[in-house]
């Protein structure tokens, strides 16, 4: 196959799953761009709520990718494809549950941190309900994990627009009070994220369990303890959630950085974050879609079709996040208009997504990196490389510059900014170097 080829059939096979990633992040944009119609502080919760719950949501989503490529290279076995997804299953539901009460018993120590007490009011019962509302998201995440490593990517796609919808009508019940209900604010966006994701898993289950081509593996299968699939699993996705634990967190102490700055500081990184988080999500759909894809070839050992198609990958998410990076900075003024009115809001967030903009490329590309090696089995030390990219440069600089030199909010931006560029260089180098040796 040429190198077009590659591109078109990775675009067909990423489209689905980028709508159904933007799925997971559209909850908190729908959230904070209803929320912000009432208030900065709401706002500023949802903020400091979603940057704090982020932090387990991608660990666990990263965790659920030990399954894809196994599955991918797995030919069609169905005893090991059985056996991969119920382990991924226990895995998964272990590592959340676990995270979700180490979440909800630390929040307290946000008193400590120099946060807005008001902010903190609203952060409280808000986190704690959308932290539970990860239980049933994870359960429907290695059920989309396990179809797409099958190759179907589009069922996803559709119980993740029809759900986001679902979420969306909630919360215009739910937060401004409409048709006799009450009004709940912003905690009526967390239980209408409860709920909408409670219906993705319940479709999702039933979906895979009425379909011939999935029920095989589920149902009328003996499942016995195995602790070789636990490793397999493992092996990739607990570097995978580590990876994302790195970035996300980095961008989670930046946030309660900006915290300590001041609530509209916060409310104005709560845009720009939003934004660039939905295309995060088009690259993360690209970087699942190289995993699959690359977890083909290498299971068939072919590295001419291999290395192609990495590169293929990494040419389509360039063209996409130069868009979404044009779009960034040409409408910098317009778009954190459809979340608040607030004048000194709109205006330090229009500075930020110039910022943001300028580090789509890089975070695109990093993220699909990330998925490249990952199909490649190499997980290690592109971990390693993450952390030091975020925490031993990033983070550090982002303080120098905001704190140190007095940039603010603007010099926070920057060290993440660097963070992501150190990280997205080494990524690419990295897959020319392992695939030129195995060629």
């Amino acid at each position: 196959m040429k190198i077009g080829s590659h591109i078109k059939k990775n675009l067909f096979l990423s489209f689905p799953i980028m709508l159904s990633q933007l799925g997971h992040i559209t909850v908190g944009v729908v959230d904070s761009i209803m929320v912000g119609k009432i208030g900065v502080t709401q706002l500023a919760a949802v903020s400091l709520s979603n940057s704090l719950f982020g932090f387990i949501l991608l660990f666990c989503i990263g965790l659920s990718y030990g399954i894809t490529p196994l599955i991918s290279s797995a030919n069609n076995n169905q005893k090991y494809i059985s056996r991969i997804f119920f382990h991924g299953i226990i895995m998964n539901m272990i590592f959340t549950i676990f995270l979700i009460l180490l979440v909800i018993n630390l929040k307290n120590y946000l008193l400590y941190l120099g946060q807005d007490s008001a902010v903190l009011n609203y952060t409280f019962p808000y986190l704690d309900l959308i932290c539970i509302s990860l239980i049933p998201l994870i359960l429907f995440q290695t059920f989309k994990q396990f179809i797409e490593g099958l190759g179907f990517t589009k069922p996803a796609m559709y119980i993740s627009i029809f759900s986001n919808v679902i979420n969306i009508i909630l919360n215009f019940i739910l937060i401004f009070g409409m048709f006799g209900f009450p009004r709940l604010e912003i905690i009526g966006a967390a239980y209408a994220t409860l709920i909408s994701r409670v219906l993705m898993f319940i479709l999702i289950f039933f979906y895979c369990l009425i379909s011939k081509r999935f029920s095989k593996y589920i149902v009328n299968v003996k499942l016995l303890f195995n602790i070789s699939s636990f490793k397999k699993i493992f092996s990739i996705g607990f570097p995978s959630g580590l990876q994302y634990i790195f970035e996300v967190g980095a961008f989670s102490v930046a946030t309660i950085m900006i915290g300590s700055i001041g609530a509209h500081a916060l409310a104005a990184h709560q845009i720009a974050l939003n934004l660039a988080s939905i295309t995060y999500m088009i690259a993360s759909g690209i970087s699942s879609a190289a995993m699959i894809s690359l977890g083909y070839y290498y299971g068939k050992n072919d590295i001419v079709e291999l290395r192609k198609s990495g590169h293929s990958n990494f040419y389509l998410v360039l063209i996409l996040m130069t868009i979404s990076g044009l779009i960034f900075i040409i409408f910098r003024n317009l778009l954190p208009q459809l979340y608040v009115g607030d004048l000194a809001v709109i205006e330090i967030a229009s500075i930020l997504l110039i910022i943001a903009g300028l580090f789509q490329i890089p975070d695109g590309i990093q993220a699909v990196g990330l998925g490249i090696l990952r199909g490649i089995r190499d997980t290690k030390i592109p971990t390693l490389v993450t952390f030091i990219s975020y925490w031993i440069f990033a983070i550090p600089l982002s303080y120098f510059l905001g704190f140190t030199l007095h940039l603010g909010i603007v010099g926070i931006w920057i060290g993440l900014f660097f963070g992501l560029t150190l990280s997205a260089i080494f990524h690419v180098v990295r897959f020319n170097y392992l695939t030129m040796i195995k060629n």
